[in-house]
């Protein structure tokens, strides 16, 4: 396995607001990297300038030694994404979802090895009728198929019960035991619990 992420001088203005000033990160196999801070520090903007949802104006990403810009299918194939705000199509059940997800991530074990008990209640009911925490646990366990070089989580535990983020922490753990490397982002009073997992830690507020 090559290094999952390498981003370097990462720069991104709105207008005349410097949001990224040339921000440097790189994950390494089997590390956990925690970008720390309020909002409005560019937690959400860093995170989409490396899974390619937003353009940066300078840097480069490589994601499992692929850069995005020159071979961006190889990279997005390296990369499992969990975005702050999880949109689930209108007609899918649950198990639909993660068949979509096996079938696009090359996995053929049975899926329910990550249904957890409280989606197996649900599984077969439409995604869009599941709670916010419900279908932050079905996007995740959609990641979950597959491999990946990287794991780029935003705020991966909000609005999920005590449960869904021990269990969460618990499958985060075995994709780093494996070798992968993660990138999470998390407001402050997210860190705790994000903190058994041994993070290094990149707090982006200025002066920080």
């Amino acid at each position: 396995m090559t290094t999952p992420l390498s981003a370097t001088g990462i720069v991104k203005r709105y207008g005349k607001r410097v949001v990224l000033p040339g921000i440097d990160v790189t994950v390494a196999e089997g590390e956990i990297v925690l970008l720390r801070g309020p909002n409005g520090t560019g937690k959400s903007t860093l995170v989409g300038c490396i899974c390619g949802t937003v353009i940066p104006d300078e840097g480069t990403v490589a994601i499992g030694g692929h850069d995005l810009r020159s071979a961006p299918l190889s990279a997005r194939a390296a990369l499992r994404y969990l975005a702050q705000e999880v949109e689930i199509p209108a007609g899918l059940t649950g198990r639909e979802w993660l068949q979509f997800h096996a079938d696009v991530f090359g996995d053929r074990l049975p899926l329910e090895r990550v249904i957890d008990a409280p989606l197996a209640e649900v599984i077969e009911q439409l995604a869009t009728t599941y709670s916010v925490g419900l279908r932050r646990r079905l996007a995740f366990a959609g990641l979950m198929l597959g491999d990946a070089d990287l794991f780029v989580l935003d705020e991966p535990l909000a609005g999920v019960d005590a449960d869904g983020r021990a269990r969460m922490l618990t499958a985060l753990r075995e994709r780093l035991a494996g070798g992968a490397g993660l990138l999470v982002a998390a407001h402050d009073h997210e860190t705790g619990e994000l903190a058994q997992l041994g993070p290094r830690v990149l707090d982006l507020r200025p002066g920080a």
